[in-house]
């Protein structure tokens, strides 16, 4: 593949909603954040957290503007990386840490504060949480109690906490923290994301006990019919160390199975 390529499918410039974005795309969510708002009910500071079946959904931009949303709404609001195998944050709003997520669990100093490793995202009341170094051990820091504890913290300062996790079907990670996340959105992209898989991530995350919120379409043709959002899931590209497990393998297989079924018959 060549670097031209490469670097089109990792494009995360120019991705979040301003006063340019066209209008369909910003009235996609400011519904998304009315129905999550919603779900909310008396909650303070309500954890939401954004996965997917398998990679291409664009969860990482739909959570940024997400995220964006509710700060337009004069909302103090954190963004987290939790996506430490892959982060996307960084690049969508172009900011850099030496420290993150990572970092900030395994920290040694027991008086250490959350407020040491958020950055200003450059919009108004939101913060941003990058992913810190990347770990070998991404889902065991996400089940640490720490973290629990920084977001009982968090949850002190902020109204809402949004956090960008991992493709459910290729790495236990989004669901290890369900117990403290009070809703999640399931990304699905249009023409990528198959019934099964969609099946098998509903299944997972059932079984972890995660309350699910409601689903978002990605890469929805406006023309179409309704608003969709915008097409950010064809340049999501391959999903990093375990894109071998992820939705091209899975399709194949599948494809596959069905051919020799085919031959049985």
């Amino acid at each position: 593949m060549s670097k031209k390529k490469v670097d089109e499918i990792f494009d995360y410039e120019n991705k979040l909603i301003g006063p340019d974005t066209p209008f369909h795309i910003t009235e996609s969510f400011k519904t998304l954040r009315t129905n999550v708002y919603y779900t909310s009910s008396d909650e303070k500071c309500p954890v939401y957290g954004i996965t997917s079946a398998f990679a291409h959904a664009g969860k990482s931009v739909i959570i940024s503007n997400l995220a964006l949303s509710f700060a337009q709404m004069e909302k103090k609001v954190l963004l987290i990386d939790a996506d430490m195998r892959r982060p996307a944050i960084t690049k969508i709003f172009g900011k850099k840490s030496d420290k993150g997520l990572s970092d900030m669990i395994i920290a040694k100093n027991e008086n250490d504060s959350f407020e040491n490793y958020i950055i200003p995202s450059g919009y108004e009341r939101l913060d941003i949480m990058l992913s810190g170094r990347i770990p070998p051990n991404p889902s065991e820091l996400l089940a640490n109690v720490k973290f629990r504890k920084y977001i009982a913290d968090m949850k002190e300062k902020y109204d809402f906490i949004f956090i960008d996790l991992p493709p459910i079907c290729e790495v236990t990670d989004a669901g290890v923290i369900a117990d403290f996340v009070d809703g999640y959105l399931l990304a699905i992209r249009a023409d990528v994301t198959d019934k099964r898989a969609l099946d098998d991530a509903l299944s997972l995350l059932d079984k972890m006990k995660a309350r699910i919120i409601g689903f978002v379409m990605n890469g929805v043709d406006p023309k179409s019919g309704g608003y969709g959002s915008y097409k950010y899931g064809r340049k999501y590209g391959k999903y990093g160390k375990y894109y071998q497990y992820g939705y091209h393998h899975y399709a194949n297989s599948q494809k596959e199975a069905a051919k020799s079924a085919a031959e049985k018959e």
